[in-house]
């Protein structure tokens, strides 16, 4: 089985970037200058080639045609047929089929973009989850994560992210965690799942108690799957805008990470909306593009690194670039950028992840650790609001997302640097530990030299030592240095065991210890070990 409990080591290969060139004949015909256009995947490959990134991955651009079954996998039938029908339509008449939804627009070449960024997905998923590919970023558009089953929305024609979910379990996932970072919630990601717990979706959206679009009451934190699904649906609204770096982290390490360290996944998605970001004209966050790279650090943790990033909205063409720069870097090795948290979260947002725990603690033992009265909010459980605010009027809907000028927006530093390139991994070794041994049990007790070198050959034979250095212990800790832990009767007591012979030493430790041997070079191989580990 590939997924096995005693799988351990999965082989690391490269990390993917896909795009669908298709993608540039898909445009708004109504509105050149809309955000939603060619420009944001023409940026991200400028700056990934400018920065040199794109040459350290492995660039797909060529797929397989996605089979019309692939999409109705998780598209009804009628749906599919109507989008697809639209290669044969003129543009008038695409306008008026468009009409009929949210958000939505197309040409007849929007078709072949679609397909093509399914295709690109499925792709990108099938060599992770086959351990081709260590892990991948789907630079693909239209964006997916609002199309549901049964209509298109919100610029979304086929809801990439699922079909990726769907790649992964024809592959052997039976657990995949999807994390959307999208400020706007990816309902149709949602609603497709919402009564499957194989999938866990995760999403952090601006909600503004539903005056943000797409005004769903569904979007609240109280909506968490149904049937044998519940608690496997996990929202987290925020109900005003301007949420940055401490927001969202708080939002990571409290809340995310220890749900999805329970559901332990075999394929992560991060739906990469990078409206969250600061300076997007729409989404009116905060989050910097070195605070949304930590996201993708920290989730690279589960499911042995298997990870597929897929981009979905982001409006700022320029800073949503730079975004993806820093999380193509992280997908590639290197440790994100330090940010700096100058306040802390939010109320709002404090009230959002308690209200999210109080609904999910029932399902998730994650959540134990908070106290009935937490260090987040003083307050007492369960927390539930007994009234969910929702105050979106259908009569008063906000204009649509229509013209804007990039040149007006604020942009991002790009920056080459990689934090960790001047630091190394150094791993000790005090090869003079066998000289510290049970000289009546020998090989036989369970702490023994073996047990380092055991180690050792394990790190060496792998490829966890890769880029690290290895250092002999050979600085001996001063009487001082371990006088500041231990006591001076101690380590007097120690330095007259370097004297004792055999007898003495097994006297010694069968009368006064538990569970301790001697040498007479125990204090020598001590001295190393801890003057090594105080002062590498």
């Amino acid at each position: 089985m590939l997924f096995e409990d005693g799988e351990k080591k999965r082989r690391t290969g490269p990390t993917l970037i896909g795009f669908n060139e298709s993608q540039s004949d898909h445009r708004n015909t109504a509105c050149p200058t809309h955000p939603e256009s060619s420009s944001r995947v023409d940026r991200i490959k400028e700056l990934l080639e400018q920065t040199g990134l794109l040459q350290k991955c492995t660039v797909l651009t060529k797929f397989l045609e996605t089979d019309d079954g692939d999409l109705k996998a998780t598209h009804q039938r009628e749906m599919v047929d109507e989008i697809l029908s639209a290669e044969k339509l003129s543009q008038a008449e695409i306008n008026s089929l468009c009409g009929k939804y949210d958000s939505v627009f197309m040409t007849k070449n929007s078709i072949k973009a679609a397909k093509e960024a399914v295709a690109c997905v499925r792709e990108l998923t099938h060599q992770i989850m086959k351990n081709k590919a260590q892990n991948g970023f789907a630079a693909v558009r239209p964006p997916g994560h609002h199309a549901d089953a049964k209509e298109p929305c919100g610029f979304c024609l086929f809801n990439n992210t699922a079909q990726a979910v769907e790649e992964a379990f024809n592959c052997g996932a039976d657990r995949i965690l999807i994390v959307d970072l999208d400020v706007h919630h990816g309902q149709g990601t949602q609603r497709i799942f919402y009564e499957d717990k194989r999938v866990l979706y995760f999403s952090i959206h601006r909600h503004e108690h539903g005056l943000f679009w797409p005004h769903l009451r569904e979007s609240d934190f109280d909506h968490i799957g149904s049937g044998d699904a519940v608690g496997y649906n996990a929202n987290l609204p925020l109900n005003e805008t301007g949420c940055g770096d401490s927001d969202y982290l708080s939002i990571l390490f409290q809340v995310l990470l220890p749900l999805a360290t329970q559901f332990d996944p075999h394929f992560v998605i991060v739906s990469a909306g990078f409206d969250s970001l600061q300076g997007d004209p729409v989404g009116k966050m905060s989050l910097t593009p070195d605070g949304y790279s930590h996201f993708i650090y920290q989730l690279k943790a589960l499911a042995q690194g298997r990870m597929l990033v897929v981009l979905e909205g982001g409006y700022n063409h320029q800073m949503s670039a730079v975004a993806v720069q820093k999380c193509v870097k992280v997908l590639l090795g290197h440790a994100p950028s330090l940010v700096s948290l100058s306040a802390p979260p939010k109320e709002s947002t404090v009230s959002s992840c308690v209200s999210l725990v109080s609904v999910l603690r029932h399902k998730w033992n994650c959540f134990d650790y908070f106290p009935s009265r937490t260090t987040m909010r003083l307050a007492d459980w369960p927390v539930i609001n007994s009234t969910v605010e929702y105050k979106y009027d259908p009569s008063k809907r906000p204009a649509d997302t229509g013209e804007i000028l990039q040149k007006q927006l604020e942009t991002a530093i790009v920056s080459e640097e990689n934090p960790t390139d001047a630091f190394e991994t150094l791993i000790f070794f005090n090869e003079g530990d066998s000289e510290h041994a049970c000289l009546e049990e020998g090989d036989g007790h369970p702490e023994n030299p073996r047990r380092t070198r055991k180690i050792m050959k394990a790190l060496r034979d792998s490829e966890a030592v890769q880029g690290s250095v290895e250092r002999k212990c050979d600085r001996s800790a001063t009487d001082d240095e371990i006088l500041t832990v231990h006591t001076r009767k101690m380590l007097d007591y120690l330095k007259t065991t370097e004297l004792m012979d055999d007898a003495q030493l097994f006297s010694e430790c069968d009368d006064d210890f538990n569970s301790i041997y001697l040498t007479r070079s125990t204090l020598k191989v001590a001295r190393n070990a801890a003057g090594t580990a105080k002062n590498p």
